[in-house]
């Protein structure tokens, strides 16, 4: 039974094979850039459906060929519809090659490259030995080009129950041949002297479409040895095409007429008169044209689109959208329906008591904002029901949750309806690497210690580098560490390492110490059992040799600390390094605690962050920037923001497609002169 419904599904495919066959045969055929194109005619009542069908192609595949069909088939339409006949398939196809190079970014490292161009790591190190032991920025990688050509979704040609016969029946025999996930873009490496036309031309795609998918580039922004994505193949053709009537000449016998002669010809008189415009009468003799047929020319313009045009496309796409208003949306889990919200939920509340006092003080600049705030809930369905209101695709910005599967809900609509969101709270979620309108305003930890140990060497590197390893556990700042031995390396910078367990005693490490003007401690771990080990014994030696110029350097977490060791930091003239800091002595943090006593009549909840002063400076920045350039700020030449109260703003994109990572952070020291310095760069 199962084998007579496989001979049923064929036996239909065959007819239909020939019936499309008899259908063709007496089409027209051109070639145009090496593919080869029947010229169809619509008939009255036809419509895409009915061509799919015929033809055995997609609709967006008609349109891509004939773009003035985009708002429907019309009686009389001549059509170019491909044959699927490959020509010269060298012409017709770009050539894409199997790698490219991408350059390497402080911070990256093989497995976040591998994430964004959907490659296995053991690829890459195939074809970069060595890279394996690790990777430099500035250098480049090779990287394998996994490109797979969609396939053409046409209109499916048996019924269902018959198709699910001949599947069942391939399976018994056809081995999966697939060999690893392939991509829907082919990454190219924007060369030296490159354009956006010459691009497009290569691999035939419209310059808009580029624009689209690389929304880091512009038209004077063409960076070489930077990756963009492309789907190849696709540009829209632009041909005209230009029907030209063909004729035979024939001489008049005696009592004919031009309706006898119409159907000796198998034509009408009306198509006789049209190729005889000037002939009324016909008599015995007379030389008249007989329709013959229409022969159809084609004529593609080729003229090279100008720098303005393609200017005007880059700016239809990405213009300014400034409206007066602003609107934003907070979606964040109060958690209102509990009767004693825990502290994260409070947290969250505070964050955005910050928030509306800076709508308050850019309201008193002349700012219009509207704020609509929503209680997530910590909920999934909460968040696709608030979403589905129709309010939320007027926003120009939403300020996400924390929650990863909730981030790329919002970011996913942000993306749909062009709207701004802003990920405050999720230092691992990944929405920001290929989704263009996410904002992560923390920045991630491999970029902050790449940065960090940067910064280390060009403020601390000209001093004796000491790591303190307390042996009894292992180190909780592993990655840090190592990478900032790598830096050290690079830079040709010795360092020495001390080993203790519940005691360190410096004043015996003649070896290390010899030689020494200037040196720097830098604890392996951020625990505060180790920061009560160390300090002591660093004061020890810093009374006892006057002559070291002594420095400690530590982490974020020690802020916490700073109430407790406040003077040991001082006298130790220690620097930390931190996303986020307030000084508490600074005019501009006093000023807002006093705002926010006096607005909520509390004080501000002890945490680091202070969510209250996030949301403040979040609030002003995003703020500020929809309203001098509209909600399409990104595409602007973004000023970073050095003026906020605990944390600065400095985004740059990951790669051409991505969103937007904050690499702004601070070098805090606290200085023997009993001051703190918030160095930002």
């Amino acid at each position: 039974m199962k084998y007579n419904r496989i001979t049923i599904a064929l036996l239909f495919c065959f007819a239909f094979t020939f019936l499309l066959s008899a259908q063709t045969e007496n089409l027209q055929t051109k070639v145009i850039d090496g593919k080869e194109f029947y010229i169809y005619k619509v008939k009255p009542s036809e419509g895409f459906y009915i061509l799919s069908h015929k033809f055995g192609i997609s609709q967006e595949e008609i349109i891509r060929y004939n773009p003035a069909a985009k708002n429907g088939l019309k009686k009389g339409q001549l059509l170019m519809i491909p044959t699927n006949k490959g020509v010269n398939k060298q012409d017709s196809e770009p050539e894409i090659e199997s790698t490219f190079e991408h350059t390497i970014v402080r911070g990256e490292s093989l497995y976040s490259i591998s994430k964004t161009y959907k490659v296995p790591i053991r690829s890459i190190i195939a074809l970069n030995p060595g890279s394996e032991r690790g990777i430099k920025a500035g250098a480049t990688l090779k990287i394998p080009q996994r490109y797979q050509k969609p396939e053409k979704q046409s209109i499916p040609l048996v019924q269902k129950d018959t198709q699910t016969a001949m599947n069942t029946a391939d399976s018994e025999v056809v081995e999966d041949s697939s060999n690893g996930t392939s991509n829907e873009y082919v990454y190219h490496t924007i060369a030296d002297g490159e354009t956006l036309f010459s691009i497009s031309k290569r691999y035939d795609v419209d310059i808009e479409t580029i624009l689209k998918l690389n929304p880091g580039i512009s038209p004077t922004h063409m960076k070489k040895g930077s990756v963009i994505r492309i789907t190849p193949d696709t540009k829209e053709l632009n041909v005209t095409i230009e029907p030209k009537q063909l004729y035979t000449e024939y001489k008049v016998r005696k009592k004919e007429t031009l309706y006898s002669i119409s159907k000796k010809f198998g034509t009408t008189v009306e198509e006789i008169k049209k190729c005889n415009p000037n002939i009324k009468q016909i008599k015995q003799d007379d030389i008249i044209n007989i329709p013959a047929g229409i022969e159809y020319n084609t004529v593609t313009a080729e003229n090279p689109i100008t720098s303005a045009e393609i200017n005007n496309i880059y700016n239809k796409l990405y213009k300014s959208d400034k409206k007066g208003v602003i609107n934003v949306a907070v979606i964040l889990p109060f958690m209102l329906r509990q009767s004693s919200p825990d502290t994260k939920a409070c947290l969250y509340t505070e964050y955005y008591q910050g928030f509306l006092m800076a709508v308050d003080s850019l309201k008193r600049q002349g700012a219009s904002i509207n704020v609509y705030a929503y209680d997530s809930e910590e909920s999934e369905s909460t968040v696709r029901r608030i979403l589905s209101d129709p309010i939320l695709k007027e926003m120009d910005l939403i300020i996400a949750p924390e929650n990863d599967s909730h981030i790329k809900l919002i970011a996913d609509f942000g993306l749909a309806n062009d709207i701004n969101v802003v990920n405050t709270f999720s230092l691992k979620n990944e929405e920001v690497s290929h989704n263009a309108k996410v904002f992560q305003t923390n920045i991630p930890h491999s970029y902050l210690y790449a940065e960090a140990a940067d910064r280390f060497i060009r403020y601390l590197g000209n001093r004796k580098v000491v790591f303190l390893s307390h042996t009894p556990e292992e180190p909780d700042k592993r990655d840090f560490i190592g990478g900032l031995k790598e830096e050290l390396n690079r830079a040709h910078i010795a360092y020495h390492e001390i080993k203790f367990g519940n005691e360190l005693n410096l004043l015996d490490q003649d070896s290390i110490l010899a030689d020494a003007s200037g040196i720097v401690f830098v604890p392996t771990s951020a625990k505060k059992k180790v920061l009560s080990l160390i300090v002591a014994p660093i004061e020890s030696l810093k009374e006892k040799r006057a002559d070291l110029d002594i420095a400690l350097f530590g982490y974020p977490e020690w802020l916490t600390q700073v109430p407790e060791y406040l003077n040991e930091f001082y006298k130790l003239n220690t620097y930390l390094y931190s996303r986020f800091y307030a000084n508490p002595f600074e005019e501009d943090t006093k000023t807002f605690h006093k705002r926010f006593l006096y607005w909520y009549n509390k004080d501000m909840i002890n945490a680091s962050p202070q969510y209250a002063l996030l949301g403040f400076d979040t609030g002003i920045y995003f703020l500020s920037a929809i309203r001098e350039h509209g909600k399409n700020f990104a595409s602007q030449d973004i000023r970073p923001s050095i003026d906020r109260i605990q944390t600065d703003f400095s985004f740059q994109r990951v790669n051409n497609w991505s969103g937007f990572i904050n690499k702004s952070f601070y070098f805090i020291n606290f200085t023997p002169n009993f001051t703190i310095r918030k160095i930002r760069e």
